[in-house]
């Protein structure tokens, strides 16, 4: 006969070095191991098996303090931005790692049109559009445009590095992603990009890539995975750092 699967949820706080940490605790008998995860509203969500001590789940949390700190920080300063981020004239978005201005003009057109012309993005919107509709369009279609861009050069790059590696994913999927540059499933053998990283440098792309590819290999962040993303990518960890250095920048939804 299965046994039932037991959870508890409660919401507690601790003071840490850092200052206190807010957090919801969630205890379930089928879990094994600890997870902490910060969401992208900043809350602080808490997993434990249901048999650890009270004790033991806040010895974990300050160990992990400063991490926590650091991804509540990310996570509001994402909000911030969300909330600031203009898609209309003069407004600059990134592409390969470079900053190119929006110039949006008003046209005889039925349908919003964008396109880039290597220095800078243009776009028609109907004349007869509502301001308070023009934002709103005109992010739908730079997303659009972002994902069949990602679409084309990440495929491209997964083609590349998979031959040098010498694996072959069963599937890949570039989809929105709000916490992942990637993630690879070893067991399906699947990976999965987050279309996003385009706004990224091509080489720090290519990271993301090496990465999840060395995953179908190692399915884990051991020493020997990194290993083996540095035998393929030597200088790995500075685009590694890139994107923690740039995250805030490539806030697009």
């Amino acid at each position: 006969m299965k046994r039932l699967k037991r959870i508890s949820r409660s919401v507690d706080s601790l003071q840490t070095s850092e200052g206190p940490i807010h957090f919801q605790l969630t205890r379930s008998s089928a879990r094994k191991t600890m997870t902490i995860c910060v969401d992208e509203q900043a809350r602080v969500r808490v997993a434990s098996p249901a048999f650890v001590l009270e004790e033991e789940i806040h010895n974990f949390i300050r160990r992990k303090a400063r991490w926590i700190q650091d991804k509540m920080n990310q996570a509001k300063a994402r909000k911030d931005i969300l909330s600031q981020k203009k898609y209309d004239h003069g407004e600059e978005f990134l592409f390969l790692g470079k900053k190119y201005r929006m110039d949006v003009e008003e046209k005889r057109l039925k349908t919003p049109r964008l396109a880039f012309d290597g220095s800078k993005w243009v776009v028609g919107i109907p004349s007869h559009l509502p301001k308070d509709e023009r934002q709103t369009k005109i992010k739908e279609k730079v997303i659009q445009w972002y994902r069949r861009q990602a679409e084309e050069i990440l495929g491209s790059r997964l083609f590349h590095y998979a031959r040098l590696i010498g694996v072959e994913p069963k599937k890949i999927a570039v989809r929105t992603q709000k916490r992942l540059w990637g993630n690879c499933d070893y067991r399906t053998r699947t990976i999965h990009l987050n279309w996003q990283i385009v706004l990224a440098p091509l080489e720090v792309m290519d990271y993301v890539v090496v990465h999840e590819l060395c995953h179908l290999i190692v399915p884990n962040h051991s020493k020997r995975f990194w290993q083996r993303v540095e035998k393929t990518m030597p200088d790995f960890k500075k685009h590694k750092q890139w994107l923690k250095d740039h995250a805030v920048d490539m806030v697009v939804v």
